[in-house]
């Protein structure tokens, strides 16, 4: 080991060994101008998050490369097992002068990113769901492998994971383009998962390719749709150097839209199926029956108030967790409000406030503006302000961020009623925008006025 590392012009190859044993793969470049290090640039107070850029990305490439023609020479010999999905990228200035001008020494790429945690609740439900048919198994591997894939930038090989969970499941051991297409078009999941997908994304720039030109195109049958996607499987499966058509392995930016799109494509399939065990009626019982039993349940009482003090309804929670979540006032609230509709009282309910029945702590309050308790008990809209403008903060990258959107009113007045019923309309509207949103205030304005006409926050132990 006496002539490592190697330099060759400006490029330094080395191994980290513990032992006898290879632990690392180094390619450092030398002579990198310091402009190619990484920049950050600040957020702002719109809710717009800090960013980072990593101009020497073309290094890593050229990295790889390197590597790959390294571990050919090498493979003969010895076989080392090098992961192309995790890396480390680090920068050390040079000089003194550069020091204050990387911002970022050491930037780590990987997939561990698919494992941050989503829903404890769905994924403890999910348990609940019992045995599952070994052939579902077997063929949700390939869209799990897909989706590492896509992730770590291998476009090719998420492209045939994708397709090789279609070709499980619906295609009955085919193997020939002709009967495969003719397989899938019966295939009621799969066609409708297709169409959505092209009508869904048409219009984006990130489907954008070459390869997705004839499934785009307008007035394309669906036969020739399918035609297309069972095409480019069998030119990403089989390989040849002879042929002008070939694909390159270490070029997977090019195959990048159409990984996207079947990815998108199967995971339509899988989430419906992901979504009918861990909502199914029984799964739920179970998994709140378990929680329950475990000690892990939070009781709420939301109280009404109504404009001319009549009989006010109070409506008494149980949720199958210890942590109050935004997500539980959420849920709370639309169900005290269907409760409110069914007894007659959301006419005139101008406040909610709910508490922990085993503190006493408030959870969440929301409450009509002191139009709500005007003899009236209406707003009459200024002409030409027939908006509707929805402004709420939530949590994102472990920061409070702020959003906004409207919704045109077709009224000329707006009612207790009228106020409710447009609550729960953005609230659904953010939940499907992004089911991850957690909301910690929102008010609804009208037009160019700056009192709300609706406000809407939770407490102050759930902000933590």
């Amino acid at each position: 080991m006496e002539s490592w590392p190697i330099t060759i012009d400006d490029v330094t190859f080395s191994l980290t060994r513990e032992g006898n044993f290879v632990k690392q793969v180094v390619v450092t470049f030398s002579n990198i101008r310091v402009d190619q290090a990484p920049t950050i640039e600040e957020g702002d107070s719109g809710g717009n998050l800090p960013t980072i850029t990593i101009p020497a990305s073309g290094c890593l490439q050229s990295a790889r490369q390197k590597v790959l023609s390294w571990q050919t020479v090498v493979s003969g010999l010895q076989i080392y097992d090098i992961d192309f999905d995790s890396h480390d990228l680090r920068f050390h200035p040079e000089t003194i002068a550069e020091e204050d001008k990387v911002a970022i020494s050491h930037f780590r790429g990987s997939t561990a990113d698919l494992s941050a945690a989503y829903d404890f609740e769905q994924i403890g439900r999910a348990f609940c769901a019992g045995a599952i048919p070994s052939d579902r198994i077997e063929s949700t591997s390939h869209y799990r492998d897909g989706r590492l894939a896509f992730q770590a930038g291998r476009n090719i090989d998420a492209y045939n994971n994708m397709f090789l969970f279609l070709e499980s499941r619906y295609c009955n051991g085919k193997t020939e383009a002709k009967q495969q297409v003719s397989l899938l078009l019966k295939s009621i999941p799969f066609t409708r998962a297709l169409k959505n997908n092209i009508s869904d994304q048409k219009a984006r720039t990130a489907y954008r390719s070459k390869h997705l030109d004839a499934i785009f195109a307008p007035n394309t049958p669906l036969i020739d749709q399918v035609k297309h996607i069972v095409k480019l499987r069998g030119r990403l499966r089989h390989h040849s150097l002879k042929s002008p058509h070939r694909w390159d392995p270490n070029n997977q930016a090019e195959y990048q839209p159409p990984a996207r799109f079947l990815s998108a494509l199967v995971s339509d399939i899988i989430i419906e199926e992901s979504l009918a065990d861990i909502y199914a009626p029984a799964n739920l019982e179970a998994f709140r029956e378990l929680s329950v039993k475990s000690g892990f349940e939070t009781k709420l009482m939301v109280k009404t108030h109504r404009q001319k003090k009549e009989s006010t309804l109070q409506a008494e929670m149980s949720f199958p967790t210890t942590v109050i979540s935004s997500h539980i006032c959420r849920t709370a609230l639309l169900r005290t409000l269907q409760l409110c509709r069914e007894s007659g009282q959301l006419e005139d309910t101008t406040k909610l406030d709910a508490t922990s029945q085993s503190d006493g702590l408030e959870l969440f309050v929301t409450e009509l503006g002191i139009w709500a308790y005007t003899e009236t008990q209406n707003i009459i809209l200024p002409k030409g302000e027939g908006i509707l403008t929805c402004e709420f903060e939530h949590f994102k990258m472990q920061r409070i961020v702020k959003d906004r959107f409207t919704i045109g009113l077709k009224m000329s007045e707006v009612n207790i009623l009228a106020s409710w019923t447009y609550l729960k309309r953005c609230l659904d509207h953010i939940e499907e925008v992004d089911p991850t949103t957690r909301i910690m205030c929102l008010k609804l304005s009208i037009g160019n006025q700056s009192r709300p006409i609706l406000n809407y926050r939770v407490g102050s132990q759930v902000l933590n």
